[in-house]
């Protein structure tokens, strides 16, 4: 019975993984609710993860509403670095030899990544204003450097190889499309949660 066992609950988890991973799609089709949906993405996961009993659409749902004002406050302060990190990109493309430029460029980056590894899961985990947890973000980002660069190493893979072999696009988008962000989510549970254990414990 052990084997049997142990399938089905691994087919279970792959099946919430995967109904976790639409409904993200789905409830972040808004743009504006996308950070929303990344949080609830993550408490959902880490609930389902710790093995707690979950009805995991209710369970999304409600940390979906629960999370609602200050994700989309927080999500509504990143968007706008993130287009603005974009033109910044193609202005640099066309500009490697600005040495000045370059440097800023990475360094605005790296500032980004790091508020971006953190911001959703600290939303999830902590309760604290908007503008708090984009600042403890950076900070936890550099008090764990390790973790840090682990995570951002990890979770940006799957978007770097989608954009290099743009040739496996049906095969990347059907990975996008059922597990993608679940997956990616899934690594920023297992890692935010080691670091998360020096403030909750």
């Amino acid at each position: 019975m052990k084997p049997d066992n142990k399938f089905f609950a691994f087919m279970s988890l792959a099946g919430d993984i995967i109904l976790l991973n639409v409904l993200f799609i789905i409830t972040s089709l808004p743009i504006l609710t996308a950070g929303t949906s990344l949080t609830a993405l993550y408490a959902s996961l880490r609930k389902r993860l710790r093995g707690q009993e979950s009805y995991i659409v209710r369970d999304y749902f409600a940390f979906w509403k629960e999370n609602l004002k200050n994700s989309m406050i927080i999500w509504c302060i990143l968007l706008p670095c993130l287009i603005a990190m974009l033109v910044f990109t193609s202005y640099i493309a066309n500009n490697l030899q600005n040495l000045a430029a370059l440097c800023v460029y990475f360094l605005l980056l790296l500032i980004l990544l790091f508020v971006l590894s953190y911001a959703f899961p600290l939303q999830a985990t902590f309760v604290n204003s908007p503008t708090r947890i984009l600042l403890n973000s950076l900070l936890t980002a550099l008090r764990h450097l390790p973790y840090t660069l682990a995570l951002i190493f990890i979770t940006s893979l799957p978007v770097c190889l989608t954009l290099c072999f743009p040739r496996a696009f049906y095969f990347t988008c059907a990975y996008w499309l059922l597990l993608g962000f679940s997956v990616n989510t899934i690594l920023s549970v297992l890692i935010t949660g080691k670091v998360f254990e020096h403030y909750t414990a």
